[in-house]
């Protein structure tokens, strides 16, 4: 390849890149509500609040109008794009991404896509707040395919709860509906209390770690926390499901 050729390819990392003297030029900028439109396709999870998040842990860096709006340029939108596609399909901490992205900023390293890449079984948005929502028992038994006495017995040992206001949401309605069909398999009631207790195990462990970041006084101590949470939950729940897998294939094949 001639040099001019070379110096006509584009550059991979030049999409993340945030040198000091991009800043001067006189790009074109759009509005928070403009990044967050053109974000949703890929990643629709995403809310303004996330991105000042991610602007609070210094990952990007909007530019700043007189009045105090953020600007963001393409650069911006293509950095959000390449930190939110980490975290979602490796599982990535914030602390691994920021250090990945001062490697691209330096020029140390440059920016990879995998092509053909397996999309993961389980995401740290996964496990987001569920919409609220405001179904009585026999809404979830109806959603859930079951009776109102299941979805009392499913309560009675702990799997659903209803919040203060006395209404259960759609969680609620993924729990019963998967504690029915492994009825159907057999599970009973002992079995499915068991399935539960290890989740809580599983939760405590997760807020071990999570809690001290949620107490801090940092102003985004609570939105820090929920991602950190999100993050080892789909950890958490993707390796218990490979452990349980590799378990049930050397049973069966020993």
């Amino acid at each position: 390849m001639s040099a001019a050729a070379r110096n006509a390819a584009p550059n991979p990392a030049s999409a993340l890149r945030r040198k000091s003297e991009a800043k001067a030029t006189k790009a074109k900028t759009m509005s928070i509500g403009v990044v967050l439109e053109s974000l949703h396709a890929q990643f629709p999870e995403v809310t303004v609040s996330k991105i000042r998040f991610l602007e609070s842990e210094g990952l990007i860096s909007p530019q700043r109008t007189v009045s105090g709006y953020r600007r963001f340029t393409q650069e911006d939108v293509d950095r959000l794009r390449y930190i939110l596609t980490t975290q979602r399909d490796n599982y990535t901490p914030l602390k691994v991404i920021r250090e990945q992205l001062e490697a691209l900023d330096s020029g140390q390293v440059t920016a990879i896509v995998s092509a053909g890449k397996t999309e993961p079984l389980v995401t740290p948005e996964q496990f987001k707040a569920p919409t609220i929502t405001r179904l009585t028992d026999t809404d979830v038994a109806n959603q859930a395919g079951c009776s109102e006495q299941d979805v009392a017995e499913l309560y009675k040992i702990g799997l659903i709860s209803p919040d203060s206001s006395g209404f259960f949401n759609t969680d609620d309605v993924a729990v019963a509906s998967a504690a029915i069909a492994l009825r159907a398999f057999g599970f009973d009631t002992r079995q499915l209390k068991s399935l539960r207790n290890n989740a809580r195990r599983q939760a405590d462990l997760i807020s071990q770690v999570a809690s001290p970041v949620a107490n801090s006084k940092a102003d985004t101590a609570r939105q820090q926390a929920e991602e950190l949470s999100q993050q080892m939950t789909a950890l958490v729940v993707s390796l218990h499901a490979t452990l349980v897998k590799t378990d049930l294939r050397n049973e069966y094949n020993s």
